[in-house]
Parts: C-alpha cells; structure tokens; sequence
C-alpha cells in the first residue's frame, strides 16, 4: 500500500510521507500479508509484474523473492525512498514516482498488475479507474489481483476503539458508519465489480492474519499516533471522553488478565482475475 495523488476534487485523501511511521503502523501485518497474496495470485517465476501503489515496497520485495520481475509504482515520494533504502533486489527493475490513475506502461507491457490495500481507500468510481487501468497495463491472459481490509467487522483491534468510542463520542460514531456503510468493500463486491469491468475467472476470498501487541501501552500508542483513519476522531474527542474511552478499551483489552502480549485477528478481501483475450506474446 502507498500514497495517493489528490484527486480532480484536489482534497488529498491521504497524506502519509513518513516510510518509518507508515511501517511502525501497518508494517505489523502488511509482510504477513505477502505471503498468502501471492499464493493466491499464483504468479509465476520471470513474469514482468507491475505493483500498484507499492508504498515502501512490502510485495515488491516479496514478487522479487519469488522470481518476479518488478516495478514498484507509487506516488509518495517518501515511500519510495523507504522502499529504496530497505528492499532493494536483483529482481526490483525500479521504484517508480507516478500517477497510479494514469500509468505511463504501453498496453499489456506486464504479465501481471497487483495492487494490496489501497483500493479501498478509494471511492466506487475510482476503484474503477485503477483496475481499468490495471487492466489496460496487464496483457490478454494476465493476472489482475488486490487485496483490501474488510473494514466492516474484520479489523478487530480497531474496532474495540471504535465500537467503544462510538458510544460517547458523534465524530467516532459518524467514523463507525462510514467505515462500516460501504456495500462495495463488502464480502463479494470487488468480485462482482470486476466481472461487471470485463475480467475473466474472477476469484475472491477471505485472508486472515495476525496483528500482534506486546502490551497494551503499545496497542494505544499504535492507535493515538498512527496515519490511520481512526486517530484524527479519537484525538478530537474531549479529553475527559478520551480518558474515558481509554478505560474501557483497556479493560476490553486485558479482560481481566495481566497485561501483555495480545493477537487480533486482521481480515482481508483477496481478488484475481484474468484480463480477457489472448496473448500475443
């Protein structure tokens, strides 16, 4: 996952520049990730694949590992120079500064286009912009594949805060409903929206990782002063509501037993298609 371009409306979604901040907060379950993302993608060995959003080069690394011939493309400069500095390869043929709406790659210049945890950081319309243009990019044959979070029910360790906070404080309970009243990053949307845009043997599934805490210290501090969505509301809320909302996330969190380390379960929605005709090459 990486940095997004503001859009035509010119309000930048997200702004995260920060390689060290980004890693200290998705870095607990963005490489566990990799793994069975790619098994799923099923991308072979010396194929030309193209990282979508690559951010500090997670997957783009782990393409390279297993054979892949890679570009990262993000639009975060800082990323970039996080993903320059510590996950270079043989097999990394650039990170790449670029628009992800509008790519520069010739049609079907790559056997693969892949792309985790940024579509839904997108709405409906521009999801359909970046797989289009993945598509465009990937040849007849190719593989398409994304992974997002299952923002509705499957970030446990967020939404103890959430689901909390929503009690006591509107801008957290308005945040609740946003994150959650999004049909198309339900269960099955992402699927249904690609066979709608052309591609073929379209498959989804569930992926589940650990996101792991060493204390509940650390699991507060991940959440008051991470990127994420959540901060901002939470960090808005009165002080006393704050303090309040911290208690009791805290005895969420120890259920009654010391603290220590704790592991939530992180839920994903894994897609692949096929983009339709045969390939010349």
């Amino acid at each position: 996952m990486g940095g997004l371009l503001a859009m035509e409306t010119g309000q930048i979604r997200h702004s995260w520049t920060d390689p060290d901040a980004y890693e200290t907060f998705m870095g607990r379950w963005s490489e566990q990730l990799a793994r069975p993302f790619l098994s799923f993608a099923d991308i072979a060995p010396g194929c030309r694949v193209l990282d979508v959003a690559c951010g500090t080069g997670v997957l783009t690394k782990a393409l390279a590992e297993a054979g892949a011939r890679v570009i990262g493309i993000d639009a975060s400069e800082g990323y970039l120079a996080g993903a320059r500095r510590h996950r270079s390869h043989p097999n990394i043929v650039a990170y790449e500064h670029g628009d992800i709406r509008r790519m520069r790659f010739d049609d079907g210049a790559f056997d693969a286009a892949v792309c985790t945890l940024v579509l839904d950081l997108l709405p409906p319309p521009e999801i359909e912009q970046l797989v289009a243009e993945m598509s465009r990019v990937t040849r007849p044959g190719g593989v398409v594949a994304t992974a997002v979070h299952a923002f509705f029910a499957g970030m446990p360790a967020f939404d103890l805060v959430l689901n909390t906070g929503a009690v006591l404080d509107p801008g957290l309970a308005a945040l609740r409903s946003t994150r959650a009243g999004r049909p198309h990053l339900w269960a099955n949307a992402h699927a249904a929206l690609w066979r709608r845009m052309g591609l073929g043997d379209v498959t989804e599934i569930p992926a589940v990782v650990d996101c792991a805490y060493p204390s509940f210290a650390d699991y507060w501090a991940s959440i008051t002063g991470s990127p994420g969505s959540l901060t901002a509301p939470l960090m808005a809320a009165p002080r006393e509501v704050r303090g309040t909302i911290e208690t009791h996330v805290r005895d969420g969190y120890l259920a009654g037993l010391p603290d220590g380390p704790r592991i939530f379960p992180m839920i994903f929605r894994l897609v692949r298609g096929v983009v339709p005709g045969v390939s010349k090459t």
